[in-house]
């Protein structure tokens, strides 16, 4: 028998360990539904600040987003007239926000012009 290795293995009674599995995982549940019904520290006073200064939902929303309820720039979605054109594509222009576009870099360095030779 050499070169074979015994391993004691430990039987336990299948409806043993169940149980104590199954008790385990209802004193896991019970703990996990304890934890979700409490409630977050500082949520009762946040409750009196609230009712306290009488403040709406509006004024929550202004003060966790810092924009005054407003969800994007002032600017946003507004057309520019163009500041810059390409002079061999006049179909191509810039408005000078943002990154500048590759036809405007290139011809910067094709030419060795400036940015205002390019101006409108």
């Amino acid at each position: 028998m050499a070169g074979r290795e015994f391993r004691k293995v430990i039987v336990m009674p299948r409806v043993a360990s169940l149980n104590v599995i199954e008790r385990k995982i209802k004193e896991l549940e019970a703990k996990a539904e304890a934890l979700k019904a409490a409630e977050k520290p500082g949520m009762k006073q946040l409750r009196a600040m609230v009712k306290k200064y009488r403040l709406s939902r509006a004024d929550l929303d202004s003060a966790f987003n810092g924009r005054n309820g407003k969800r994007h720039s002032a600017l946003a979605g507004r057309k520019l007239k163009p500041k810059y054109r390409n002079p061999a594509n006049k179909q191509e222009a810039w408005s000078g926000r943002g990154l500048k576009p590759k036809w405007l870099i290139a011809a910067m360095k094709q030419t060795g012009k400036k940015i205002e030779h390019f101006a409108v």
